[in-house]
């Protein structure tokens, strides 16, 4: 019998099923990493980002409707957020749910809105948005549902569609971003989003396995083959990845966000600064760690502080790496 609507808990199950699958793809996912910094790390974080909201989720129970899911997924992700690709993706969870929390079912009409809802939000939390990244396959699964949904007979159907088409998309990463052009791979950020979308889809169709929220492994490592030259080329212009959260004690209105991700955009790069009910998000790669703390503590107090020295990431990848680009 072919499925038309999805309730909290059918929403739910595609959630945990998608953080599994991306757990089971995490070591692949490191490899392709090249872009924005070739540290190796984007699995492991988008892993730990959407498993943060994996188990907000498991803690709401068995007694929840769409709004507390919604929620759960929400703030569990924000909250649990790790590097570049995890912020973006707790905003495109973010952006989903506020589409969907106000519905005790969805179709494939919602669906559709929620992707795009999901891609908004994302692309506006990602100071200089990058074509050829995680952001283009989103964008391109919200194109393909919004196109189809209108005669969509069932969602089994509608979501292949989607995740198929993220997959082509995502093949065209190389040609739009020549940095996984010159190493060979696809966008590591994009293969997280389409692992995520894979495991939901295998929910839907019954084929998800029971969800373990202590197995944060990694998968078998099938080597990429990644040019190991245009790794070891990388220029790392700001050297440390600079996480934290700022828990609000004063208001964070427009303009002081404006010029707080101006301030951080003065002394680093990939900036991403969400902010969310009494807490922003802060994901900013410097050379001056202290000074976004500092301009961070005019607003409130800090928690969640994270600073990974990419330099050393970057050196210790290469070391792993033959010269056929294989890992070791």
């Amino acid at each position: 019998m072919s499925v038309t609507t999805l309730d909290a808990k059918a929403v739910a199950k595609m959630l945990l099923a998608g953080a599994s699958e991306l757990n089971s793809q995490k070591d692949r996912i490191n490899e392709l990493n090249v872009f924005p910094v070739p540290d190796g790390d984007t699995g492991t974080n988008m892993t730990l980002t959407i498993m943060s909201a994996a188990k907000e989720v498991l803690a709401l129970g068995d007694d929840y409707d769409m709004q507390s899911l919604c929620k759960a997924i929400s703030m569990g992700s924000l909250r649990g957020a790790r590097g570049n690709s995890g912020v973006i993706l707790s905003q495109l969870l973010r952006g989903l749910t506020k589409e969907i929390r106000d519905h005790e079912t969805i179709d494939a009409k919602i669906v559709a809105s929620a992707f795009g809802k999901a891609c908004e939000t994302a692309y506006k939390a990602v100071m200089k948005p990058k074509e050829g990244t995680i952001l283009t396959v989103a964008k391109g699964a919200a194109e393909k549902a919004a196109e189809t949904c209108d005669e969509a007979e069932d969602l089994e159907s509608f979501i292949k569609g989607i995740v198929e088409h993220a997959d082509a998309v995502l093949q065209t990463t190389p040609d739009l971003l020549p940095v996984l052009k010159q190493a060979g791979v696809v966008d590591s950020g994009g293969q997280g989003l389409l692992a995520v979308l894979t495991g939901a889809y295998d929910a839907l169709l019954g084929k998800a396995g029971e969800f373990d929220p202590d197995a944060i492994s990694g998968g078998a490592s099938k080597g990429t083959g990644i040019n190991r030259d245009a790794v070891a080329n990388a220029d790392i212009k700001f050297g440390y990845c600079t996480e934290f959260i700022i828990m609000l004690d004063r208001v964070f209105n427009s303009k002081n966000e404006k010029d707080f991700k101006a301030y951080l955009e003065s002394i680093g790069d990939s900036i991403v600064c969400v902010a969310m009910d009494e807490i922003v998000k802060v994901h900013v790669h410097t050379n001056h760690p202290g000074l976004a703390f500092e301009k961070a503590l005019t607003f409130g107090s800090l928690t969640s502080m994270k600073i990974d020295n990419m330099r050393e990431e970057h050196s210790e990848r290469l070391f792993k790496l033959d010269n056929n680009g294989k890992y070791v």
